[in-house]
């Protein structure tokens, strides 16, 4: 396993703290394609998922949290 970037945790942080990936994009300045393909290629590196993407906000599944700890 790769180790993970400084600045994928910043986005990481950015989805964690803004609800969604629209509007962390916005506020990082990167399309939210982009953001997106950061998250999920962590996530599968990681071997599982961060956030539950059927809630709004965006919430941390607890995997994630152990994560973001």
């Amino acid at each position: 396993m790769e180790p993970i970037e400084f600045k994928d945790i910043r986005y990481i942080l950015a989805v964690e703290n803004a609800g969604s990936f629209s509007r962390a994009a916005e506020k990082e300045y990167i399309s939210q394609p982009a953001l997106s393909r950061i998250v999920k290629k962590v996530e599968q590196e990681l071997g599982h998922l961060i956030f539950d993407r059927g809630s709004f906000p965006l919430k941390l599944t607890p995997e994630g949290r152990e994560v973001m700890v």
